[in-house]
């Protein structure tokens, strides 16, 4: 593991801060600091350069997310950076993660120790930013509505809709495209075309593998467990409850006004991670530190927010369990099969812009039931 760690903010006033070191006698100078920092202003969102400097070998992690901030690992004379890249890529996401939500809980001994780590972002949480970029939800409905358009048309159509030219259509399709929603092609010679692959839908799904689970390991907090999440989704009338089946243009539907907010919780890297582990059984706070890594005091502050946000419940003393599980499920838009067929017929579309969008959508759900 790195000889040393340490954690940088640039401040607007002050200049680069070192906020945290391991070991404490470690040093270093402002110089060292300015070359680490400045090349990654040339790189993308999240990134790790290995550089060698004044005799030490540094691996640095950023992501433009948390603006101004660094992680540095030196690494010693026999550590190769290849062989270290996984672990420190974890490392430096859950220390960023920590520094933002709760510095005072960051102990880099101990995370070196341990090799404690956060997970890249996976679907759920890059399906998740289409619905907090309005733009890109706003683009997404479109897509549903065309199934398939030219690009110079949609960058029109969306200037319009936002009252402004500056609007960048690469940057708002981007969330789309990352996620795997959509998919831009150049069909022909200059035709630059989006595709539409996949739909998306984002909902609270009761937390049945965790009820069942609960039966099992906590029978004695079982049926609390079951009425609390019953209460949420099928209370007695008058209350309506929670029924993401009913349409999202139905004024009763809190489907559509709640999207954003389980969006917002699955774009926080610390809670999802809490999340994740309450999506198997009810446990104590204990016990999710020891499956996550994370300190207690996180953990809790997790808790209690995805509390507020009706995610999770106290179901017994000190244990937690999820009260709706936020999901975000994907599936293949065969609606939009009439729409094509209707411009090819009106020679909107051409033949090899139709062909081409079947085979990708047979690539893209090729193996699923």
């Amino acid at each position: 593991m790195p000889e040393a760690v340490f954690v940088v903010h640039l401040d607007d006033y002050q200049g680069f801060i070192v906020e945290k070191r391991h070991p404490a006698s470690f040093t270093l100078n402002e110089k060292v600091l300015n070359l680490i920092f400045y090349e990654h202003e040339k790189e993308s969102k999240e990134n790790l350069r290995y550089t060698e400097i004044e005799s030490l070998r540094v691996a640095s992690f950023v992501d433009k997310t948390h603006h101004g901030w660094m992680v540095c690992f030196v690494l010693g004379p026999e550590e190769q950076f290849e062989t270290l890249r996984t672990p420190i890529l974890g490392m430096g996401r859950l220390i960023l993660e920590l520094m933002i939500e709760a510095p005072e809980t960051v102990l880099l001994d101990q995370i070196l120790e341990r090799q404690s780590s956060l997970d890249e972002i996976g679907d759920e949480q890059k399906y998740a930013q289409v619905f907090l970029t309005p733009s890109s939800a706003l683009l997404l409905e479109k897509m549903e509505a065309e199934g398939v358009e030219k690009a110079a048309k949609i960058s029109i159509w969306l200037k319009g809709q936002v009252q402004t030219d500056s609007v960048d259509l690469r940057e708002v399709i981007k969330p789309l495209m990352d996620s795997g929603l959509v998919k831009v092609e150049v069909v022909g010679k200059t035709t630059e075309t989006v595709f539409l692959l996949r739909d998306l839908f984002g909902y609270r799904a009761p937390p049945v593998k965790a009820v069942a689970r609960a039966k099992e390991s906590t029978p004695q907090l079982a049926a609390k467990y079951l009425e609390d999440v019953t209460q949420f989704f099928t209370p007695p009338p008058p209350s309506k409850g929670y029924n993401p089946t009913i349409p999202s243009d139905d004024p009763n539907s809190p489907v559509f006004e709640d999207r954003e907010r389980i969006s917002r919780v699955l774009s926080k890297s610390l809670r999802y991670k809490v999340l994740k582990c309450l999506r198997e059984e009810p446990l104590t706070v204990r016990q999710i530190a020891d499956k996550t890594d994370l300190p207690e005091v996180v953990v809790q502050n997790a808790l209690l927010a995805l509390q507020s946000d009706h995610v999770t419940a106290e179901i017994g003393e000190g244990v937690w369990g999820l009260l709706t599980d936020p999901v975000m499920e994907t599936f293949m838009p065969e609606f939009i099969l009439p729409v094509i067929a209707k411009k090819l017929s009106a020679k909107e579309i051409g033949l090899d812009i139709v062909r081409r969008h079947l085979e990708l959508l047979s690539e893209a759900w090729s193996g699923h039931q």
